[in-house]
């Protein structure tokens, strides 16, 4: 295997790459929570560890090396991407890049995500599924619902507000019962 400079990636690299797919994948995808967008940050991110590799130090973490690039792409699509996407904040991110990946800790947000998505008003649930789920652009939503573009827009802003302070307080709450 050859990086982007064409000199030659080492066996060993090329093994610990191979070894942290998954769990890149699934770091990667518990930040963005869209399966095509994850596996695009995650090509990105390999070709990026793959021009980089002579930057490694072996005596180092590899994984934290790995997700420590993964998280700057994932910021990177994010800022390009904000106005249309569910945005996890930069802190969120940082605290999710730990060096020991905590599988448990991302599963509890994304359950938290999906318990908060269901306790959406039947109109934001409507909204934010088209949005996130089927992917629809606004122009096309505002279609389907019959609602002003501006309307969806703010809809989907306020969507955003109360699926981050909805996640954060089930987070709290359980923090709580773990304390105990």
């Amino acid at each position: 295997m050859q990086n982007m400079t064409g000199n030659s990636v080492s066996i060993e690299f090329t093994k610990l790459l191979t070894n942290v797919q998954r769990a890149l994948y699934g770091y990667i995808l518990s930040l963005l929570a869209n399966k095509s967008d994850a596996e695009d940050i995650l090509q990105e991110t390999n070709l990026i560890l793959c021009s980089k590799a002579h930057e490694f130090n072996p005596e180092g973490h590899f994984q934290a090396w790995a997700f420590n690039i993964a998280r700057f792409q994932v910021m990177k699509y994010l800022t390009n991407n904000k106005r249309s996407r569910i945005l996890l904040s930069n802190e969120t991110i940082d605290a999710m890049a730990a060096d020991d990946f905590d599988t448990e800790k991302v599963q509890l947000i994304q359950k938290a995500l999906l318990r908060c998505y269901d306790l959406l008003p039947e109109h934001m649930h409507q909204i934010a599924r088209l949005r996130f789920r089927e992917e629809l652009n606004l122009k096309d939503i505002s279609e389907r619902v019959k609602r002003p573009l501006g309307s969806i827009s703010a809809t989907l802003h306020r969507i955003r507000q109360n699926l981050t302070k909805c996640v954060q307080n089930e987070l709290s709450i359980f923090d709580q019962e773990v304390d105990f």
